[in-house]
């Protein structure tokens, strides 16, 4: 369900200054529980890995776009 940002936008400005950290506070725990519930719901997936995958496995270790699994979780908060 999309939500425009128009009324988001229109929301946010109407809450006083004084109660918008606790809005950010309770937006942030939403997207974690969203992150947390989705990554429970991942099946695990337990095979090779393609020639492709590891191609692209070892350009992403080279560009620093290669986040390891402990980093993700610690981010992630899980």
């Amino acid at each position: 369900m999309a939500l425009p940002k128009e009324q988001f936008d229109r929301l946010f400005h109407q809450i006083p200054d004084s109660e918008k950290k606790s809005l950010l506070d309770y937006m942030e725990y939403l997207a974690e529980r969203a992150a947390k519930k989705a990554w429970d719901q991942m099946e695990e997936v337990d095979e090779p890995l393609s020639d492709e995958e590891k191609k692209e496995l070892a350009e992403a270790k080279t560009d620093d776009e290669f986040v390891s699994l402990e980093d993700l979780k610690r981010e992630l908060k899980l």
